[in-house]
């Protein structure tokens, strides 16, 4: 039984219901069914023949798997480059933003401090003003004069 089997797959044409199978030449999964299924077969037979191009015509030139797999490396390659410069800019930009914001802080303390100064300044010409003044009215101003 099993060789009469094994001899019907083997068989380039079979009769099964008064039907013609169309042998297969590639081998698959389902190969004892696609020898009773007639109809299976000859679908199969056209999907392979509309992926043929026809007599003369010129497919266009497409890039074979080691191109693609280099090209693809590349650009993987490329946006990981982009990657690492985008995190090293952004770091960068931090960074900057800190120090912008210390030398902003800094910049308060000595334009405060500037005010002060300008204060005192002041306020110290007006008590040596008033010293020479007061020295003048009480020594003469040939005192003040020797000071000088």
């Amino acid at each position: 039984m099993l060789a009469n089997g094994a001899n019907a797959q083997n068989n380039a044409i079979t009769q099964s219901s008064g039907k013609a199978a169309v042998s297969m030449a590639a081998t698959n999964l389902n190969i004892g069914m696609d020898l009773w299924n007639a109809s299976s077969a000859k679908a199969d037979a056209t999907k392979l023949r509309n992926n043929q191009p026809a007599l003369g015509a010129v497919n266009p030139p497409t890039i074979m798997g080691r191109e693609v797999a280099l090209g693809e490396q590349w650009i993987q390659a490329e946006c990981e480059e982009l990657q690492r410069k985008v995190e090293s800019l952004g770091n960068e930009s931090q960074t900057l933003r800190e120090e912008l914001q210390i030398v902003l802080e800094e910049c308060k303390k000595l334009t405060a401090e500037n005010n002060s100064i300008k204060i005192m300044s002041s306020n110290n010409t007006f008590a040596v003003n008033s010293q020479q003044e007061e020295l003048e009215r009480l020594c003469g101003p040939e005192a003040v004069a020797s000071l000088e």
